[in-house]
């Protein structure tokens, strides 16, 4: 049995950085909502001669009061090629197929987000995350565990002129389905966004996970994206990913499209 670990963090990696260099504007006391439609494609053969394809299309739906945000992510998940075991620290978990395809609904994930706003005027960003994955993948076509799973994350960015440089640090706790043996594991981000003007920004970031198989490789990953604000209601985040991990996808690339409600 070939087992493999992908990362379908990156659309969430990239929804969030898209909104980092609007966050300051957004104080004001009333609720605000925002949605977002991503696409997301990788390939990777994992040390496998044929290469497993991956489609991830979440959509995002999202409540911001004050400091707090919540957020539902509801993905779903085409699986193509002979690897049998996924998993994200957002969205996607461990799982087997039975076939060499597979797609339907994903597993949901579900959030709660602090953000400590009385440093925002100092151009510092500072957010922790609890997370929460409820089993709603297909644990018999391989698109997820059938169990829960739980992450804590905090994520910080600094704004030095056009510059924001940002990192995450995150735990995972993982749901154990029986016949696996699964690990808790920690995972982060480096990386670092230029803002061209008021509407268009570029950034680039590294992603790291430990692999929740002890003896697999740890997935390792680049991440360069390019986010352009169309109006004050519609924004549109395009990025691409290489792996550097025999457990990482070859490559990939992906849209989120996000609109926030006046």
């Amino acid at each position: 049995m070939l087992k493999v670990w992908t990362l379908l963090l990156c659309f969430a990696a990239a929804n969030m950085l898209a909104v980092l260099t609007g966050a300051a504007a957004a104080q004001d006391d009333g609720p605000r909502y925002r949605s977002t439609l991503g696409f997301d494609y990788t390939s990777g053969t994992y040390g496998a001669e044929d290469a497993t394809e991956i489609i991830y299309m979440p959509l995002s739906l999202q409540a911001e009061q004050g400091p707090w945000t919540v957020r539902a992510v509801i993905p779903w998940l085409n699986v193509k090629g002979p690897a049998l075991i996924l998993d994200g620290a957002e969205g996607g978990s461990a799982g087997t197929r039975a076939t060499d395809s597979a797609s339907g609904l994903g597993d949901v994930s579900l959030s709660l987000m602090y953000s400590v706003q009385q440093w925002w005027e100092r151009g510092l960003f500072v957010d922790v995350t609890a997370r929460a994955k409820l089993p709603t993948a297909s644990l018999a076509a391989g698109l997820g565990t059938g169990e829960p799973d739980a992450a804590l994350q905090l994520d910080v960015a600094q704004a030095v002129g056009p510059f924001i440089p940002f990192a995450s640090l995150g735990y995972k706790w993982a749901g154990v389905p029986q016949g696996f043996k699964l690990r808790n594991t920690a995972y982060g981000s480096v990386g670092l966004q230029y803002s061209w003007s008021e509407r268009v920004a570029t950034g680039l970031s590294y992603d790291y996970r430990q692999s929740a198989i002890k003896d697999s490789a740890d997935p390792q990953e680049g991440l360069a994206y390019l986010n352009i604000q169309m109006n004050d209601a519609w924004s549109v985040n395009l990025y691409a990913v290489m792996g550097f991990s025999e457990n990482s996808p070859d490559e990939g690339a992906g849209v989120a499209f996000v609109y926030r409600f006046p």
